[in-house]
């Protein structure tokens, strides 16, 4: 990050305003709090130090008795603390002592005492310096009950004075204004400069960090006090991780709160337990209407206006009244008992329900606070109905939905219908991928007198939950679900995951989709992502190998199932998933969430790391990459995926010779390991390789190792890998034979590993590309001639560079570089070429025809 003037951060316009060009009157520097008025006026004081010119810095101007309303008592203190800067006059100590016995209280008294104290304290700054004017810096001078007397004395004894009051520029008080020759507002910094303050601050972070940061301050980003209180409060709390030369936010699901000691908190404090309700309110996912006022104790319109004023609270057309700093009331439920937001809604649906405000005249309303209340509101068939009557008219959203059905679902009575609201409730779970939810709804529902069916179904819920959020079924819950066949196996799926064993996806099938289909209303058959499926479908046996069941279940549950956005299973898979489809920038970010998880087995850790040395390396990023593969133990869980990545480090390094001894002697080293696709991956790269050196008969040594493992395997994988290195190393035949076969099995896997070799030596053979691109997402072929080309696309010079780039090899930052334009710029260019190629991918936009002549041929 470039540094600043000795490290102030975006205010240079501000800064050079002040020191340059010379300050020919009074200057006032103003701004809201936190906006950096005391950095700015230090830097100044810096700078002029720098150059030779005399400053007096006078802070705490209102720390003095409350009498000194001029602030004489803190202007005497500086002038003795900086006074061997001063060229002074011989007189200067006269001139303090006069002062001295001047500024008292009886000295304040009466107008003649008053004149008199003005007067020794202008010639006081008439004897400070000799032989230059001086810079006379006031922080803070609107704190003062009358702060013009402390700036007169200063600008008739003729030297320049800088000013600063915290406050909004309509705000600034006229006489104030009057006084100074010029203003400079210190407004929000850009949100480029907040981010780079925020990286000065803790060094290099994680988008989450900034993210988080952001979301909690909403209006205030941009406030330099507000970041720097706000990132050293989190660094206080233990919130704060450095990991991996990065800083990270411990539990990025938990909101960050605006810390307790920020401004706001004194706009709120006057108004006492209303101004707080109606924080806590506004800033809860549903908002605060206007009509709710009324329902609330105390005089809550008032508190509203105030907070309106102050700039707290924001007001919608709708009536809809919302908290513009999503921090403040995050630190507002952080002090609150626990489940005071829900209590205060169940308060409010009471009342909007009571006789005196006409029975059910108010269902709508009162479903909306009845939903947010939950279990906050014992459970009664009253409102059960007014839920009911209300359900055409929510919101459609998944939060809203969500707290609509499990209140529906408490507050209907055992039975039939309490029964199909559970069903209800756990389909609608995964469809959102709400498994926070899902596991306390189990939790809850279990307490109920169930038979087996039932409890089959929610141990399919809790064993869903258990899984997504890395955290085993609880004892209480397992042990009641548990009691029968079919619910004991779900649980046992579980059980069996955290205590470390494989789980084939078979297994997963047997246990969840007879369940499922009951609980999805699907017969069976109607089910084309059944069982078949994760049978031949080796794709999803790969990723239940290495640990991530997210494949399995989009199999088993189908388009119910939605990969959640947080939690380890889901940020594993995006690691995976982003690596193979080029979405490398997701991936890597994923994997410094997947790091923060306590529950994460080192099996996924050290498999996740090795994507991300391997994405690293070929970002240009060797010494991160590095750093990740220094990490993994060796030889680990997959020793071959650890030398595919070495080989590819060392080669790009120039040690081609030495890339290629790593990965023969993982390969001898560790014959039984089981990591197929990691053996898959290094024999392609090391056929490549093969082909760079100059000892050609390191080809024949590469493809007798890939002929001992398909002989040690025997395997559709084995032989297709067989044929894929033969191609890479000279056998055209072997390219087709490796073609059939990913035609007959729909496995993208065995394309994808010739990908890397691709990718080095720009020029793919064209039937393997045919191959790939003939291959639907869902593992499913389709014959050759199925697929038909988009129709030529004209195409500007940029996207034509920017496609020749993507041929080659290049990655985002490398073509950034080349086109000269940022990386984002990038993305969005790349975005159109995949909608124009019909692709989704980075190999699919290389291979495809887009921008090439009729007659061209190779990538």
């Amino acid at each position: 990050m470039a540094r600043q003037r000795g490290g102030l951060v975006g205010r240079r316009v501000e800064l050079d305003a002040l020191v340059e060009g010379g300050v020919s009157g009074p200057v006032l520097v103003h701004g809201l709090p936190g906006s950096g008025k005391t950095a700015l006026l230090q830097e100044a004081c810096r700078v002029f130090t720098g150059r030779a010119q005399p400053v007096l810095s006078v802070h705490s101007l209102t720390d003095g008795p409350a009498w000194d309303r001029f602030g004489f008592r803190a202007v005497l203190d500086a002038v003795r603390g900086q006074y061997e800067l001063f060229d002074a006059h011989p007189r200067l100590p006269d001139s303090l002592d006069e002062v001295s016995k001047l500024c008292t209280e009886d000295g304040y008294a009466d107008p003649w005492t008053r004149f008199g104290l003005l007067h020794a304290m202008s010639t006081l700054y008439t004897r400070l310096n000799t032989s230059a004017a001086v810079t006379v810096v006031l922080d803070d001078v609107d704190h003062l009950p009358d702060p013009m007397p402390a700036v007169a004395p200063v600008h008739r004894a003729g030297h320049l004075v800088i000013a600063s009051c915290t406050v909004a520029p309509e705000r600034v008080p006229t006489p104030l204004g009057e006084t100074f020759s010029r203003m400079i507002e210190l407004g929000p910094l850009s949100p480029d400069r907040t981010s780079d303050l925020l990286r000065r601050l803790a060094g290099p972070v994680s988008p989450t960090v900034e993210r988080s940061v952001r979301e909690a301050l909403g209006p205030l980003w941009g406030n330099p006090g507000a970041v720097v209180s706000t990132m050293n409060d989190l660094r206080d709390r233990g919130r704060l991780d450095a990991v991996g030369g990065r800083t990270r936010l411990r539990d990025p699901a938990t909101p960050v709160a605006l810390p307790a000691g920020h401004p706001c908190f004194e706009l709120l404090a006057p108004l006492g337990e209303v101004g707080r309700q109606v924080v806590l309110l506004a800033s809860s996912p549903e908002g605060l209407l206007v009509d709710d006022l009324r329902f609330l104790e105390g005089n809550a319109g008032r508190a509203v206006d105030t907070l309106l004023r102050d700039g707290l609270l924001d007001w919608e057309p709708s009536g809809l009244i919302r908290c513009r700093i999503p921090g403040i009331g995050t630190a507002v439920e952080a002090t609150a008992v626990e489940g005071a937001r829900e209590r205060l809604h169940g308060a409010i649906a009471e009342r909007m329900l009571e006789p005196g405000d006409g029975p059910g005249a108010r269902p709508g309303a009162a479903a909306r606070h009845i939903a947010s209340a939950g279990q906050a509101l014992p459970s009664r068939e009253e409102f059960g109905a007014v839920l009911r009557s209300a359900e055409v008219t929510l919101a459609a959203d998944a939060a809203t939905s969500t707290r609509h059905l499990l209140a529906a679902w408490w507050h209907t009575g055992p039975g039939a219908g309490r029964v199909a609201f559970q069903r209800r409730v756990i389909r609608h779970l995964v469809r959102v991928a709400d498994y926070s939810a899902m596991a306390g709804f189990a939790a809850d529902a279990s307490k109920d007198e169930l038979r087996a069916g039932e409890r089959a179904e929610l141990a399919v819920a809790a064993t869903l939950a258990a899984l997504h959020l890395g955290q085993p079924v609880p004892r209480e819950v397992r042990e009641e679900l548990g009691r029968d066949e079919e619910s004991g196996s779900v649980v046992r799926l579980a059980d069996s995951w955290f205590s470390g064993d494989r789980v084939e996806p078979d297994g997963i099938a047997a246990c969840l989709l007879p369940v499922w289909q009951r609980i999805g209303c699907a017969p069976a058959e109607s089910n084309p992502l059944g069982r078949e499926r994760l049978y031949r479908d080796s794709l999803i046996a790969d990723a239940c190998a290495v640990r991530d069941l997210a494949p399995a279940f989009e199999a088993v549950l189908g388009q119910d199932y939605q990969v959640p956005a947080r939690g380890p299973l889901s940020a594993y898979h995006r690691i995976r998933s982003g690596y193979a489809e080029g979405r490398w920038n997701d991936a890597l970010a994923a994997l410094e969430e997947l790091e923060l998880q306590d529950t994460v087995s080192e099996l996924v850790l050290e498999h996740a790391r090795l994507l991300a040395a391997e994405m690293r390396g070929w970002n240009d990023d060797g010494h991160q990459a590095v750093a990740l593969l220094d990490i993994v133990p060796q030889p680990g869980y997959f020793p071959h995926h650890r030398a595919w990545v070495e080989a590819g480090l060392r080669h790009r390094a120039g040690e081609t010779e030495k890339a290629f001894e790593a990965g023969q002697r993982a390969l001898r080293a560790h014959p039984f390991a089981r990591d197929e696709v990691g053996v898959a991956r290094l024999l392609v790269r090391l056929a490549w390789l093969a082909g760079r050196v100059e000892n050609k008969g390191q080809r024949r040594v590469v493809v007798e190792l890939a002929e001992t493992y398909h002989e040690r395997r025997k395997s559709s994988r084995s032989s297709g890998v067989l044929g894929l290195v033969r191609g890479l190393s000279g056998d055209g035949a072997e390219i087709e034979t490796a073609e059939r076969l990913v035609r007959w099995l729909g496995d993208r896997e065995l394309v994808l590993l010739g990908t890397s070799a691709a990718q080095l030596s720009g020029s793919p053979e064209g039937r393997l590309r045919e191959a790939y691109e003939n291959t639907r997402p869902g593992g499913v072929p389709q014959s050759a001639g199925a697929v038909e080309q988009p129709a030529a696309e004209v195409l500007s010079g940029t996207e034509l560079e920017i496609l020749e780039l993507i041929r080659s090899g290049q990655t985002n930052r490398q073509i950034a570089r080349r086109v000269r334009m940022s990386e984002k710029t990038v993305e969005k260019y790349l975005s159109r070429l995949f909608t124009k190629a019909g692709c989704r991918t980075r190999y699919g936009l290389a291979t495809s025809k887009l921008g090439r002549h009729q007659d061209a041929i190779g990538a």
